[in-house]
């Protein structure tokens, strides 16, 4: 038998921490001598429900973002700091128009860190297309 655990949308990061904030226990220094731009980024499969806001955590995935300079857990680091920083915020990032399926599998992406950010997709397609490489990893 399958396990499901079920956690509010308001303690995914709690539980989420620990296992993306290994790298970042000391702030890196940023290239222009600040810190460095810390997000911790996870996708969760699921939709936030009117009903409690609650997400399956089965298989969700987790990384470290860091920009200026580029690195963390995160495999595409600079592509995606590059997407944050040409739109000012991941928010801010336009959708690049991709044709995707109409499939309704939904995946909800978290950002906690250099800027708070939560937003359901119907599927990992449009996901991508509305993220760039942000939460491609």
């Amino acid at each position: 038998m399958r396990i499901r655990h079920t956690l509010a949308v308001a303690g995914a990061f709690a539980l989420a921490a620990p296992l993306v904030t290994g790298a970042a226990h000391a702030a890196p220094q940023g290239v222009d001598g600040q810190g460095a731009d810390i997000y911790h980024i996870a996708v969760v499969p699921g939709s936030q429900s009117d009903r409690g806001r609650s997400l399956e955590w089965e298989g969700a995935r987790s990384a470290v973002l860091t920009c200026n300079p580029a690195g963390g857990t995160h495999s595409q680091a600079r592509h995606a700091c590059e997407d944050i920083d040409a739109f000012g915020s991941i928010a801010g990032i336009p959708a690049r128009g991709e044709i995707c399926p109409l499939s309704y599998d939904p995946v909800t992406a978290f950002a906690q860190g250099a800027e708070r950010y939560a937003e359901t997709f119907p599927n990992e397609c449009v996901l991508r297309d509305s993220t760039r490489a942000v939460f491609h990893f």
